[in-house]
């Protein structure tokens, strides 16, 4: 009796394979749904910085220039 039990409680090899199959195809699209706003955020926030950037460059005060001198 505990012999069928355990037969019958085992998966076979195709079933396991057709679970872990299945586990990475939902991976894969969860993944590339999840990224692709995430692309988006990120060229925003790097257009953002630039623009924080050049604003504090126009804003700060220009040191005058130093004529570059060669040491012999």
């Amino acid at each position: 009796m505990k012999e069928k039990i355990n037969k019958e409680n085992k998966m076979r090899l195709r079933e396991k394979a057709l679970i872990l199959l299945v586990a990475v195809v939902i991976s894969l699209i969860a993944f590339s749904l999840i990224s692709a706003p995430a692309v988006d955020m990120v060229k925003v926030g790097k257009q953002a910085g630039y623009e924080i950037i050049t604003n504090w460059l126009a804003k700060a005060d220009v040191p005058s220039h130093r004529p570059i001198t060669r040491s012999v």
